[in-house]
């Protein structure tokens, strides 16, 4: 009981802390708040399941705190938008790993959890590389401009629908819905063009989040699934808001139709780093 009521005070303050950040003589206190109730849900985490002697675990969160106090203290404001990418995909890619070892594991209960965890994996691994291929375009490591390939919109679908069979039939096709959901994270970010890419990210957000709050519900954590549930919706408003300020709409980037240009047309893609600045 107590810790149902803990993870409910921690989780209030994360979104009181987000509500602060909405303004902005008190964005960074939301910020500093909505991170300290984070850093105790993970202390609370470790206590619940007994974890506090995994030295191993210790390694790997100081490996992390190191990589985000570089990052923190490296990357420029301008580089932001690719560097919320990858912490995006990480978080996916962090959810696919839970999935994962709750199914080869058997940690799921019953089938509900089984395919519950499947669907966080194909949501996880799809954010992962989709965050990537974004990153790697406003890092220009990738060409911004729009990669079309022969048939897009059909090899986009025919992605998902394999990656809807395999949860299905999750219980043998484990790594065939990671791979599927892969390649449809790929193929489906290399199609929208640079100017469109902050809008992309903030969605990939949002589904990192549900990609959390989905395993949260697999391994029966209420904690995780708050906490993924408040990252999926927060991320889900900010596209708005953001499709909104850019004068475009989801449906049309989600299909490719503003990223796109046609062969005949020669008006160019807005230079991402206009874009940035503009945000």
């Amino acid at each position: 009981m107590l810790y149902y009521i803990i993870s409910g005070i921690l989780v209030l303050g994360i979104l009181y802390g987000i509500n602060l950040m909405s303004k902005v003589g008190t964005a960074r206190l939301g910020n500093y708040l909505s991170a300290v109730c984070t850093a105790l849900a993970i202390v609370v985490t470790l206590y619940k399941y007994e974890l506090f002697a995994k030295i191993w675990l210790y390694v790997f969160m100081g490996a992390g705190l190191v990589m985000g106090l570089i990052l923190a203290k490296t990357v420029k404001m301008i580089e932001m938008p690719q560097t919320v990418a990858v912490l995006n995909g990480f978080g996916g890619l962090a959810s696919a790993l839970v999935s994962i070892i709750a199914i080869n594991e058997g940690n799921t209960a019953n089938d509900f959890a089984t395919y519950t965890a499947a669907l966080a994996l194909v949501i996880g691994l799809a954010t992962f590389l989709g965050s990537m291929v974004a990153a790697g375009k406003l890092h220009k490591i990738l060409p911004q401009k729009p990669i079309v390939l022969r048939a897009h919109s059909l090899i986009t679908n025919f992605f998902i629908v394999l990656s809807v069979v395999s949860v299905c039939i999750i219980k043998k096709t484990v790594w065939s819905a990671a791979i599927f959901s892969s390649l449809f994270g790929i193929v489906f970010s290399i199609r929208v063009g640079g100017a469109d890419m902050p809008i992309t990210i903030s969605l990939l957000n949002s589904l990192s989040g549900v990609a959390g709050g989905i395993a949260g519900i697999a391994i029966y954590d209420p904690l995780l699934t708050a906490a993924g549930g408040i990252v999926g919706a927060s991320g889900l408003i900010l596209t708005q808001i953001m499709c909104k300020a850019m004068n475009r709409k989801l449906s049309d980037i989600l299909l490719g139709k503003t990223s796109v240009l046609s062969s005949s047309d020669t008006q160019e893609e807005t230079p991402i780093e206009e874009v940035k600045e503009e945000i």
